[in-house]
């Protein structure tokens, strides 16, 4: 229903036939029309979904990459509830333009999660997702309920009020990547027809079934990837003699064809879940982990760039597309590729050594010539370490060295490539006279990133200005960033204005239409290089073979597919704000469950709003936010404090505390945040 829905949003020819009563009931309400031969939404209106806050306030979210803002809704309309669909229009109240939410189009599901509360005698339901709207007295009897658990979680059915599922306890760690999956709608299993159809492909590539393909299998290709990693969608392989670049992409496409089984459970997925100890993958085990994925000394089906770059300019002079059998001849962590830069002796084959020790110096200059356009920014990973518990036990800081550039300016290459070649085919023409007539909007798939709005850039100023920043006077806002970016180096407050300058900048999107990406300073960017954990480098893929196959029937095939980019762009920007919510809502949590073993403890931590409602900590357990109370008027953004932590709630992964030790100066460089 989401993608019917996304369709009528963009323009559709045909309804299919299962929902053809549902749009002519809509056409009866004046919600949708028919126009040039296609049915719509009517003018003005906007589609889009509910999102609540931990803290219950309600927001709109459109389905537009034109209007990608997020509406505040300040009375949530009854019966309307979290991830429903809902038809809306912009209206203003009291001369501000506001969001009137007109009908629910699509209820996203009839049951909410809980935890069992009891509260003035009886047991009730509490939803995880918005507690302050008070508890669900349940049709199940209190003696029931009373044989249940302590803070048991829950299922409940809506309207009925049953129970339909228990997940476990509240006060078990290990419960957490459960909840934090349910609450936004993510299914942990695939099922077993998937799983049938993914282990049928088996575990090794038989090069004899490929024939066409070229071998490329005794060329020292390498993956660089992190320590625990187990899906290898890269490898690379940079041959100085002829200055080419291959960039070798874990060919997905071969096993997942489109509205195939898998294809269907991927497209739903659309990005793998990441969490500190555990995977759950966009594609199953047999093809995410093993027979897709670019593993050490197994042959492996590969889509590849070869680049052969000018040995000054390091331009792309010469770019060819095709598909390969590859090895990979080592997998090698970050770590371990940095200290072989350093000069560490380590067990590396001696062509894959050469071929990273030669392409370094070339990746460190092509990304100082793309700096002169695009933006740097203090680029740390926190990462959580858990024990057998499921409990936070520590939080490292990590900070990328030489062979993060090596990875991503090579990756980088092949995305601008991959985007440039779909760009010029679709803008071909005789390609839009002959196949692109009879589809709308039907340009491809790419990565886009607009320039900030001017209100954006001049509160960005004024909040620097007040921080005690000198704010250049060229019209060049790249010149003007990059001045900033220096004087924060010289204060160490480096982290925090990139992360200032970050949040004043438009949010990343997929589109269909390429507008550039801003930040890296590229006239067509896409995503290419990771098709087993997104879903939009698998669609990709598919388009690019279509357009290197080069005939009548793939030209037309090609234009079809195009036909359908502009929903799935919709789909796939909701599909990874939710991911993120997941990842985010899971490391919330086991942080509160680490400040419930910590009440009492003072710690320090840095101011990072205007309101001071919330810390950063920066000592202690890093990464963790706190809201506190008692901040006095004279507390700003960026200022140190002490704070004690006084509670913290698992259902919500909020964390409280209050100032202890008043005001300690600006964040200092030493502090990692």
């Amino acid at each position: 229903m989401k993608e019917l829905l996304l369709q009528l949003n963009n323009g559709i020819k045909e309804i299919p036939k299962n929902h053809q009563q549902y749009v002519a009931d809509l056409q009866k309400k004046g919600f949708v029309c028919k126009k040039d031969g296609h049915y719509r939404f009517t003018e003005g209106s906007l589609i889009g979904k509910i999102d609540i806050s931990a803290g219950g306030r309600a927001f709109f979210c459109p389905f537009e990459n034109k209007n990608p803002k997020d509406w505040v809704i300040k009375k949530l309309p009854r019966g309307i509830a979290q991830n429903d669909i809902v038809l809306a229009r912009l209206t203003r109240i009291k001369g501000r333009l506001a969001i009137k939410i007109i009908t629910c189009l699509y209820a996203q599901k009839n049951q909410v999660l809980c935890y069992l509360k009891q509260v003035k005698g009886n047991i009730l339901a509490i939803p995880l997702k918005a507690p302050q709207a008070g508890g669900i007295a349940l049709g199940v009897s209190q003696k029931s309920l009373r044989a249940l658990p302590k803070s048991c979680v829950v299922n409940i059915a809506l309207p009925s009020k049953e129970i339909t599922g228990v997940l476990g306890t509240l006060h078990e760690p290990l419960i957490d990547e459960k909840i934090s999956l349910a609450l936004f709608d993510r299914k942990m299993a695939f099922s077993p027809e998937a799983v049938m159809m993914a282990e049928s492909f088996g575990a090794e590539v038989d090069p004899k079934m490929y024939p066409d393909r070229i071998d490329l299998s005794d060329l020292p290709f390498c993956t660089i990837d992190p320590d625990d990693a187990k899906d290898h969608d890269d490898a690379i392989y940079f041959d100085s003699q002829t200055s080419c670049l291959y960039v070798a992409i874990a060919d997905v496409s071969e096993y997942v064809s489109k509205d195939s089984l898998l294809d269907l459970e991927a497209k739903e997925r659309g990005f793998s879940v990441y969490f500190p100890h555990i995977c759950y993958p966009m594609l199953p085990p047999n093809l995410s982990e093993n027979i897709c994925s670019l593993k050490e000394n197994q042959i492996r089906l590969a889509f590849v760039w070869r680049l052969r770059l000018h040995r000054r300019s390091f331009e792309v002079l010469e770019a060819n597309l095709f598909t390969a059998l590859i090895r990979n001849h080592k997998n090698i962590s970050y770590t371990n590729v940095d200290r072989l830069i350093a000069g560490e002796n380590l067990s590396i084959p001696k062509g894959v050594k050469k071929s990273i020790l030669d392409f370094l110096p070339v990746a460190q200059k092509i990304r100082s010539k793309r700096l002169k356009k695009g933006y740097e920014f203090f680029n740390d990973e926190l990462q959580l370490r858990l024990d057998t518990k499921g409990l936070l036990c520590d939080v490292r800081v990590l900070y990328p060295g030489p062979s993060h550039t090596i990875v991503e300016e090579a990756m980088l290459l092949a995305n601008k490539q991959a985007a440039k070649l779909l760009q010029t085919t679709t803008q071909n023409n005789d390609f839009k006279r002959d196949y692109l007539h009879t589809h709308l909007h039907a340009r491809g798939i790419y990565r886009i990133h607009d320039s900030p709005s001017d209100e954006r850039i001049g509160k960005l100023f004024f909040d620097l200005k007040s921080l005690g920043f000198c704010i250049p006077s060229s019209k060049d806002l790249h010149e003007r960033i990059v001045a900033i970016q220096k004087q924060a180096k010289k204060k160490d407050m480096q982290k925090q204005i990139d992360k200032m300058i970050i949040r004043s900048q438009s949010q990343a999107l997929y589109s269909s239409q390429n507008i550039g990406h801003f930040g890296l300073g590229f006239e067509a960017y896409s995503h290419f290089t990771s098709p087993i954990r997104r879903y939009s480098d698998l669609i990709l893929h598919r388009l690019l073979k279509l357009i290197i196959t080069d005939t009548a029937k793939s030209k037309k095939k090609l234009a079809y597919m195009l036909s359908g980019v502009q929903t799935a762009c919709a789909l796939l920007n909701d599909q990874e704000r939710q991911s993120a919510k997941i990842e985010m809502d899971f490391k919330d949590r086991k942080y509160a469950r680490w400040a419930l073993e910590n009440i009492g403890v003072c710690i320090q931590g840095v101011m990072s709003d205007d309101n001071a409602s919330v810390i950063c900590v920066a000592g202690g357990i890093v990464g963790a936010r706190i809201f506190v109370q008692g901040c006095k008027d004279d507390v700003g953004r960026l200022d140190m404090l002490g704070v004690e932590i006084i509670d913290a709630d698992v259902a919500s992964g909020k964390i409280f505390g209050n100032v202890c030790d008043g005001k300690f100066g600006k964040i200092s460089g030493k502090l990692r945040i």
